[in-house]
């Protein structure tokens, strides 16, 4: 059988190796944090704000994101209702109600349109997405904001080195939070990135980070309930390592997606998710809509493909209809892509030729179907 085409997966060189063997060897007692503060400010130098706290995982500084800005019980928050589940879950920690809106079908960000309709007095807050490294329109977003008085969470998990308008995403809300988990674009196994300007949001942050701890000196003292949500310092030198080459590797994830687009534009029933004029993509997830002329079943499809040791990806699941949640919310846009949307592997291991063979294993699937 072909090797194995991984859905996601990074690019390590000496560079990564170096600075991890280096923090084992060397990243302990007066060095415990070296790795982590050197990431924090190479990151909001990168983003172009003045705060960063390194976390163990984005969920964390979502979370930490939520609490920070004062969300709880009552107040509502509108949300994308096309995300990885964290986004909610971090709203819901706090005790608020999120509030799920539709998504853009160009790009599958929230849709502003929908958010403005979904302001009440009970809104506190904008939870949007990047989603798959597209930038939302943030214009329109912080125009809506500013006009309600809400704040803005950007969750820029994929979406390290998009820009809209040519500024980075993650510097446009009141915070934002990106992710070093295994299969996104700069990678720490595990790991996540809080960024702000708010100095307010900021201290809030970092003290609920840590313990609730105010004091360092008093060594075992919590000041009010916390959480343990800090990075350690061996995942914050690989982490470092990565983002010292994060334009290298938004270039092969772009290569990769222009080798789809380039084999996959003319193929009838296929609408990609393309940038945005004024946007750049990272392109993390090469993604794609089936349309009604496709009478091939997306799953089946999905099968097909991990017979021939091929991974790819459904579209989420709308979060409004898990369990937890009561309350349902239409969104038509999200429940089409649920049903018939599918991201493309873009490991960086892979070459021109695993994409033919990806291409032209899809459009043989949607012929069968």
């Amino acid at each position: 059988m072909r090797k194995k085409i991984s859905f996601a997966g990074p690019s390590i060189t000496e560079k990564e190796v170096a600075y991890v063997t280096d923090a084992v060897r060397n990243g302990w007692y007066e060095n415990f944090d070296g790795y982590i503060r050197k990431l924090e400010r190479a990151f909001a130098d990168y983003v172009g704000v003045k705060y960063a706290i390194a976390t163990h995982c984005c969920t964390h500084a979502l979370h930490l994101a939520a609490a920070a800005v004062g969300l709880k019980a009552g107040d509502e928050v509108i949300v994308t209702d096309f995300s990885w589940v964290a986004t909610a879950y971090a709203v819901s920690y706090t005790g608020a109600d999120c509030v799920f809106v539709d998504i853009d079908p160009d790009t599958w960000t929230i849709d502003p349109a929908c958010i403005r309709k979904a302001v009440t007095k009970k809104t506190k807050a904008i939870m949007l997405v990047h989603t798959f490294g597209h930038p939302a329109e943030m214009d329109e977003i912080m125009s809506i904001a500013k006009e309600y008085g809400l704040f803005v969470i950007e969750d820029a998990a994929p979406a390290v080195g998009a820009q809209y308008h040519g500024k980075p995403v993650g510097g446009f809300g009141d915070v934002a939070c990106f992710s070093f988990q295994g299969a996104k674009m700069t990678v720490s196994g595990e790991g996540g990135m809080l960024l702000t300007d708010n100095e307010d949001i900021y201290q809030r942050a970092k003290l609920l980070a840590d313990m609730g701890r105010t004091d360092r000196e008093a060594v075992f003292w919590s000041d009010l309930l916390g959480f343990e949500y800090v990075m350690s310092n061996v995942s914050a030198s690989l982490a470092l390592a990565q983002l010292e080459r994060v334009e290298e590797l938004i270039a092969k994830k772009r290569q990769i997606f222009n080798w789809y687009d380039t084999r996959l534009k003319e193929v009838k029933g296929l609408k990609i998710v393309r940038e945005k004029p004024g946007c750049r993509s990272n392109y993390c997830y090469p993604s794609l809509l089936l349309e009604d002329s496709v009478t091939a079943d997306r799953d089946e499809i999905l099968a097909g493909l991990r017979k021939l040791n091929i991974h790819a990806r459904p579209g989420f699941p709308q979060m409004s209809r898990f369990p937890v949640y009561k309350q349902r919310f239409e969104n038509p846009v999200a429940a089409l892509v649920e049903k018939r949307g599918i991201s493309l592997p873009s490991a960086a291991n892979l070459e021109e030729d695993d994409i033919d063979f990806v291409c032209s294993s899809l459009t043989g699937l949607m012929r069968e179907g």
